[in-house]
C-alpha cells in the first residue's frame, strides 16, 4: 500500500521540500512514484523513511540491483546497478550461488575506506 508524501509531511511536522529531498536520496526510484505533491512512496521505502526522518545520518543509500554471478570470495557476489556500475554486494555464505540472475535491494555504505554495497534482506529488517 502506498502512502502520499504529503501526509507523511504533515504527520512528521516537517517542510514538504526537505522531505522530498530526503526521500529522492535516499530511496530506490522504484519506491517513489509522481512528482511534487503528487509523489507517493511504497510500503517498503516509508519503512526505510522513517529511520531517515528521525536520524538521516544514519539510513545509507538505496539501489536496485541485478546479480551478475558469484565471486571468487563466498562472501560477495557481483552485481549491476541500474546506473551501469558492476559493484561487489556483501551476502549471506548460504545465498552465494543462488541469487545468480535475481533483483536484489542493496544499501551504499560510505565511510572513510571508501564505498562498499550490501545485500538488504526484507524478511529481517524491522
Amino acid at each position: 500500500m502506498k502512502k502520499r508524501l504529503k501526509q507523511i509531511c504533515q504527520e512528521a511536522g516537517l517542510p514538504f521540500e526537505e522531505t522530498e529531498e530526503m526521500a529522492r536520496a535516499k530511496l530506490c526510484e522504484n519506491q517513489l512514484t509522481g512528482k511534487g505533491g503528487n509523489t507517493w512512496i511504497t510500503k517498503e521505502g516509508w519503512d526505510i523513511l522513517s529511520h531517515a526522518i528521525v536520524i538521516p545520518e544514519i539510513v545509507p543509500k538505496h539501489y536496485k540491483a541485478r546479480v551478475i554471478k558469484p565471486a571468487r570470495n563466498k562472501r560477495y557476489v557481483f552485481a549491476k546497478i541500474q546506473d551501469g556500475m558492476k559493484v561487489p554486494v556483501l551476502v549471506p555464505i548460504k545465498m552465494h550461488k543462488r541469487l545468480t540472475g535475481k533483483n536484489i535491494t542493496i544499501e551504499e555504505i560510505k565511510d572513510t575506506n571508501g564505498r562498499s554495497y550490501r545485500l538488504l534482506q526484507t524478511r529481517y529488517a524491522s
